[in-house]
Order: C-alpha cells, then sequence, then structure tokens
C-alpha cells in the first residue's frame, strides 16, 4: 500500500506518469468498457423479436460501432491528450461545449459506474440468497477493492481488465459452442414480436439496448496522456475490439436460441432464460453457475474501467479551472488522480441501494449526448487538422467521414426518441441541468480563462465569456423545441400501447402516467424555450 498516498501537492495533467500499456491491455480495456460480454442483449430479444435482434446485431457494427471507433481513432491519433474526447470538444467548439461536454461526462460516469455494481450483485442473487444488508455490503466491498486497484495504477487497471476480458471471451464462446452444437429451433424466428404492427417499432424497442451495447468507444480517450506511445497503439485496439465486440454478442446468441429457443422468456432477472441456461440445459447447472460468476466479473471489468474514466474527467474538470484544484491531486509514484477516483467511489456507495431501472433511467440520455458532441467536433477538426499530423485516415476521406458523422447522430436521435417516453423524461430533466452547471462553475473558477486570458476572455458584467448568456439562451431554446417536438413524436410513436404499458411496469407514480409524462415533457420544452429566449435577450443586451 506505500503507493498510495493521500500527500501529494502535485497538481494537474501536466504530472500524469505514462505507463507503458501494450496493445493487448488496450484492447483488454477497451473490451471491458465497451462489451465484457453478451449481458444485456436477453433484454432485447423479447423486447423486439429473435429475428430483429440479430438484425441489430449484425447491422449496428457497420452503421454505429464501425464509423464512431473509426472517428475516435482518426482523432485518438492526431490528439492523444489527456481528456481525450473532451479536449477535441474544447479545440473545436470552444469553451462552453466542452464544459458541457465535460459535465455530461461527469453526471454520466458517476451514475453509470453504479449500474454494473447493482448489476453484478443480482447476477450473485440468482447463486445465493441475500438479504438488503448482505448485499450492499458486498457492494461497498466490490467498490473498495476496484478503488485500490485504480489508485495503484493505470497499468493495473490495464492487466485486470485484460484478464477478466479473455475469461469472458472464453466462456462466451464455449456457449457458442455448445449452442450450435445443439441446435433445435431457428434462431431468426419469429422475425419480431407480435407486440408491434411494423419493423419500426420492433427495432425501436431494441435499438436502444444495441447502441448501449455498443458504446464506449470514446472512452479510452480520455485517459490517452498516461498512455505511451497512445498516437499508434489506440487505434489499432479499436480495429481490433469491434469485430471482437460482434463475434461475443452474435454467435452465442444465434447459438443460444438455437438451441433454447423460449425467446419470450430471456430476461437478465432471476429464473429466466438466458446464456446461462444453455449450459445448464445441455451440459449440468454446474456450468450455469460457473457463468454466473464470469458474469459478475464482467460487470466488475467494466466497473474497473468506468472508476478510471470517471477519474479523469474529474481531474479535467478541474485542470481546466471548472472545479477546486484539489480534484486534480495526483498520488506521489503512480501519478493517479486519487481526488476523481475518492469522489467516483463515495458517490457509488450512495447510489448502489437504488433499484436497477432507476441508475439506468438516464444513463442513454446521457451517453448519446456526449458521442454527438464527440462527432460534431470530428466533424470540424476533420477540416482544421493537417492531414500531415493525422496517422490514421478514417476510410473514404472527408466525404466517407461525413456520411458516418451524419449517420451517428441520426441514430442518436432515433435511440433517443424511442428509448421510450419515461427514459426520455428521466433524461431530459437532467440534461437541463448541464447549462446551469457551466454557469455557476464559470463564475466561481473563471474557467479557461485563467491559463488564456487572451482566448476567453471575461466580461466583467456577467463575469462569464463574453457570448455565454447567448449560447445558454440558444442551448436552452435548441432543447425546448426538441423536446416540444418529441411529445408528439412518443405521443404518436408510444399512443396505442403506452398507457397499458406504463402503468403495468411502474403501478404508480409520475412514470405510470402515460398522459401525465406527455403534458410535462410539454409543459417542460415551452418553459425550457422561455428561459432559454429570456436568456439570449439577456445576453444580447448586457453583451453588446
Amino acid at each position: 500500500m506505500s503507493n498510495i498516498t493521500l500527500k501529494e501537492k502535485r497538481l494537474g495533467v501536466k504530472d500524469l506518469v505514462q505507463s507503458n500499456i501494450g496493445l493487448i491491455s488496450v484492447v483488454g480495456m477497451f473490451y471491458a468498457i465497451c462489451c465484457a460480454g453478451a449481458y444485456g442483449i436477453e433484454e432485447m430479444i423479447p423486447e423486439a423479436g429473435p429475428g430483429v435482434t440479430i438484425l441489430l446485431l449484425l447491422i449496428l457494427p457497420l452503421i454505429w460501432a464501425l464509423p464512431y471507433s473509426n472517428i475516435c481513432a482518426e482523432l485518438g491519433s492526431a490528439r492523444p491528450v489527456e481528456g481525450g474526447s473532451i479536449m477535441w470538444v474544447k479545440e473545436a467548439l470552444g469553451e462552453f461545449w466542452f464544459a458541457i461536454m465535460v459535465f455530461t461526462n461527469v453526471i454520466w460516469a458517476l451514475v453509470c459506474n453504479s449500474v454494473y455494481v447493482v448489476l453484478s450483485v443480482n447476477y450473485l442473487g440468482n447463486i445465493v440468497e441475500l438479504t438488503d444488508a448482505q448485499a450492499y455490503i458486498i457492494k461497498l466491498l466490490m467498490v473498495l477493492i476496484f478503488f485500490i486497484i485504480n489508485v495503484v495504477g493505470l497499468k493495473e487497471v490495464s492487466v485486470v481488465s485484460t484478464v477478466l476480458s479473455i475469461l469472458i471471451i472464453l466462456v462466451f464462446a464455449f456457449v457458442a459452442i455448445v449452442g450450435f452444437a445443439n441446435w433445435n429451433f431457428s434462431p431468426i424466428e419469429p422475425f419480431m414480436s407480435e407486440e408491434y404492427d411494423g419493423l419500426l417499432g420492433a427495432i425501436g424497442a431494441g435499438i436502444a439496448i444495441g447502441v448501449w451495447m455498443y458504446s464506449g468507444f470514446d472512452e479510452i480517450s480520455l485517459m490517452a496522456g498516461e498512455i505511451r506511445d497512445a498516437r499508434k497503439v489506440i487505434p489499432k485496439a479499436l480495429m481490433i475490439v469491434v469485430p471482437l465486440i460482434s463475434l461475443t454478442y452474435l454467435l452465442p446468441t444465434i447459438g443460444g436460441l438455437a438451441t433454447v429457443g423460449n425467446w419470450e422468456s430471456w430476461t437478465t432477472e432471476p429464473g429466466g432464460v438466458g446464456y446461462a441456461t444453455v449450459l445448464t440445459q445441455n451440459l449440468s447447472p454446474v456450468f450455469g453457475i460457473i457463468f454466473m460468476i464470469v458474469a459478475i466479473l464482467g460487470q466488475l471489468s467494466i466497473f474497473n474501467v468506468c472508476i478510471a474514466t470517471g477519474g479523469r474527467c474529474i481531474l479535467i474538470l478541474s485542470d481546466q479551472n471548472f472545479g477546486p484544484k484539489f480534484l486534480a491531486r495526483l498520488t506521489r509514484k503512480k501519478g493517479t488522480p486519487y481526488v476523481g477516483l475518492v469522489i467516483v467511489a463515495i458517490v457509488t456507495a450512495l447510489l448502489i441501494p437504488f433499484d436497477f431501472t432507476f441508475l439506468v433511467l438516464v444513463e442513454v440520455f446521457f451517453m448519446v449526448t456526449v458521442v454527438a458532441l464527440t462527432t460534431i467536433a470530428a466533424m470540424i477538426l476533420k477540416r482544421r487538422i493537417p492531414k500531415e499530423e493525422v496517422p490514421f485516415q478514417t476510410p473514404g476521406g472527408k466525404v466517407g467521414h461525413t456520411i458516418m458523422a451524419v449517420v451517428i447522430i441520426a441514430i442518436c436521435v432515433f435511440t433517443i426518441l424511442s428509448n421510450g417516453t419515461d427514459w426520455f423524461l428521466g433524461g431530459l430533466l437532467w440534461i437541463l441541468a448541464v447549462p446551469l452547471l457551466y454557469l455557476i462553475f464559470k463564475r466561481l473558477y473563471k474557467g479557461s480563462t485563467v491559463m488564456e486570458p487572451e482566448l476567453y476572455p471575461i466580461n466583467p458584467k456577467t463575469k462569464l465569456g463574453f457570448g455565454d448568456l447567448q449560447r445558454i439562451g440558444k442551448t436552452y431554446v435548441g432543447i425546448g423545441l426538441f423536446s416540444t417536438f418529441s411529445r408528439f413524436f412518443l405521443g404518436w410513436y408510444e399512443g396505442e400501447w403506452g398507457h397499458e404499458y406504463y402503468l403495468e411496469e411502474y403501478e404508480e407514480g409520475l412514470f405510470s402516467n402515460f398522459d401525465l409524462m406527455l403534458k410535462v415533457i410539454l409543459i417542460v420544452g415551452i418553459a425550457t424555450i422561455i428561459a432559454g429566449l429570456v436568456f439570449y435577450m439577456a445576453g444580447k443586451k448586457i453583451e453588446k
């Protein structure tokens, strides 16, 4: 424990220690944070139908994962800096959108970290019966163990992630082999769930989970400043991990449906049908228990890397003067941002008692916001950074890059709209707070003005950057217009089944009343437009 000291006075990204992390280790980290097994696809199958699920698992790598990983690889080769995608947004879009990006990342990281701890203990509940107190103690121990691993250093994080990733790949390969060897049913029949009249509805039911399963390709860029030779290693790792993840999802799912069938009963909940059933049904219950143990390790492998990325988000927040300087403190020998890691661990400990559904309610909204901002930044920097500074180029030149970017953003919008009225409302209420966080922290800590006063001068009247009130106003007007449009889209998209579904799903409260949720979305949308116009007009008057 000699490496874990809390008495370090050095501050800032410039003091981070680079580690010699090889290609295999970076692949392991990518695999851990982007995949860590096919867990979650069990929920897609009954929602969308087996055929649509297989279709999405085939198409999403081509239209979502591969384009986005290519964009991240190109920018990562040109700008391998600590903070990665967050700093790319600053270079492309300026301080305001950088702050939106970093605050969104921090909130997303703090919430999603807790999800994986909760999921791992849920899987443990399939093996042994736990009281609420026992489950919470186990969750706390998990948080503590992986906090220590992260404080020890990024290299140790990569080693643990690589070992767990190899174990997960072997187990799912075994599931696929057993499934294909005991083929009994067509894995694509029926093609889609009978709940939907058309293919669009079935795709909408599964795409949010599918996009979530293929997310996280920008996360390792947050730690690029600590990876020696990141300019070469990260792009290579991305090109390896995308097909690896695709095969992890596709082959066990086809094999599982082919041998077990019973597609309507697939779920992650205890007692349901899933990948473990493939082993218990064709071999013995012992293999099912082994699979559940690996499932627990899979969730913890994601949590392991998520702690690291969350800690780096907080480090960047402080280093760029949007938070107190003590948040950027590093350990003496390993140079890891221990204060950020402590905050992540504490918030995770506070959130783990909550239900899994509550925790994931807003995650997709934040995820697609990060992806959209990264993609827009990539489009701008593609035209700004000279080719000789970009070792890795996306295929198709500027035209191919633009097509990929447009497709990614279109999928982001469709995912938000088709993810469900409950998820949309939850994400909307959270995302509205982000511009206010910028306003508060910019006034308190002055932001980029501290290091670059000529580029980011302060308006003495507002204590903000010149034009910030107008930017906040435009942002709120944009969110309000999108929210207002979404109210009518959701009313049309879910109108035939929404009332019954949400009442059955939640039983009581705001999210159980479909009409009330639509009304709240419309009211919030109109109120946000009005607030945005007030900010904009005030800014136009004050910031002349």
